[in-house]
């Protein structure tokens, strides 16, 4: 092998990773965020599950921290809180040490998927 073709085989290698790894990092976090629906939706049904006239989420949410939930404490941080439109709203707010809030599917400005009590999506383009 010469200089000239292993030359060659290194800017075709670079050529193919600048274009690849944009795609899986963006995979990458696409994934991370469907475990964070899922894990809405797992803490939305404890909520339910364990209705008795009041929910309660002390045993579910602790400092951020999803005790039932698969998601990786690097890219969300999850609360519950509740108003007088909704008895719970659920909401998993993307963190920035591995890059979660740059998510394509967050509108300028917001970097939280929410759920409330009566299924009301947000942002919905997360959700599809």
């Amino acid at each position: 092998m010469t200089l000239i073709e292993l030359m060659i085989a290194v800017v075709v290698i670079g050529i193919i990773s600048s274009i690849a790894y944009p795609a899986y990092t963006q995979h990458v976090i696409t994934s991370h965020r469907t475990v964070a629906l899922s894990d809405i939706s797992r803490i939305q049904l404890e909520l339910e599950t364990s209705y008795d006239g009041g929910y309660d989420w002390s045993h579910i949410i602790s400092g951020g921290n999803c005790t039932l939930c698969d998601s990786n404490s690097e890219r969300f941080s999850f609360s519950i809180t509740s108003s007088a439109t909704a008895a719970y709203t659920i909401t998993a707010t993307a963190k920035t040490q591995r890059g979660q809030n740059s998510d394509s599917c967050f509108p300028s400005g917001v970097n939280a998927i929410s759920l409330t009590s009566a299924n009301v999506e947000y942002p919905s383009t997360c959700w599809n």
